[in-house]
């Protein structure tokens, strides 16, 4: 049996759902071990390495997702503009260059936090933009007439705003972590790392949540 593009494009979807949910658990079980209280600063750093080694995987699977839902869809599903399908994986490409540079920091500070900021801005237009898609689709003027297809940008769009609220629910982790690295541990950073920590499991828990019923309904296609 000869594969077919639509065939290899869909094996990719799922194996970026796949490294997606992986990645986000190595990073859920590790973040449980940095803040466990009498842990050196040597293993505080050997953790954290991990987890952003492995925290790389979802946010480049995330673009990947919809980039590859976009090409599919045009394929099988929907009429798309081929000028469409390349602004789409333009963006993809961008989005995937802001996350190796933020994870590399290899560039100034100003140009690591411009990247930072555009990065943060890019991800808010591009979830709101789907999202409108999603619900203009839902009520019949969209891109598709397939409720489950638009449900999935739906979903795929809640997902980028559970991660953007990550990124709020983080910031007092960080500063903490910090603060343990550079004075020693304390109990009062420790417990704002907890608290930091278990409020960011929320969205966290969220997206695992959406990508689960999102791969639901590629599959069964209920509506």
């Amino acid at each position: 049996m000869s594969l077919d593009l639509y065939q290899i494009l869909l094996f990719l979807h799922l194996l970026c759902f796949v490294y997606w949910l992986g990645g986000d658990l190595g990073v859920f079980y590790s973040s449980g071990i940095l803040i466990k209280p009498g842990l050196s600063k040597e293993s505080r750093t050997f953790v954290l390495k991990i987890m952003h080694w492995l925290d790389q995987f979802p946010r480049v699977c995330m673009p990947l997702v919809i980039a590859l839902g976009f090409t599919m869809g045009s394929i099988q599903w929907f009429d798309l503009d081929i000028n469409w399908l390349f602004f789409i994986w333009a963006i993809t490409f961008f989005w995937i260059y802001f996350v190796i540079t933020l994870f590399l920091k290899k560039s100034s500070d100003r140009k690591i936090e411009l990247i930072r900021k555009v990065d943060l801005s890019m991800r808010w237009i591009i979830a709101i933009s789907i999202s409108i898609i999603a619900l203009r689709s839902l009520n019949g003027i969209g891109i598709t007439n397939d409720n489950w297809l638009a449900a999935k940008l739906l979903i795929w769009s809640a997902t980028v705003f559970c991660g953007i609220a990550s990124r709020y629910t983080m910031r007092p982790f960080g500063k903490a972590f910090a603060n343990i690295m550079s004075s020693g541990e304390n109990p009062q950073d420790l417990k704002i790392m907890k608290k930091s920590l278990y409020i960011t499991r929320i969205p966290i828990f969220g997206i695992w949540f959406l990508v689960g019923c999102a791969g639901a309904i590629g599959v069964w296609k209920p509506f």
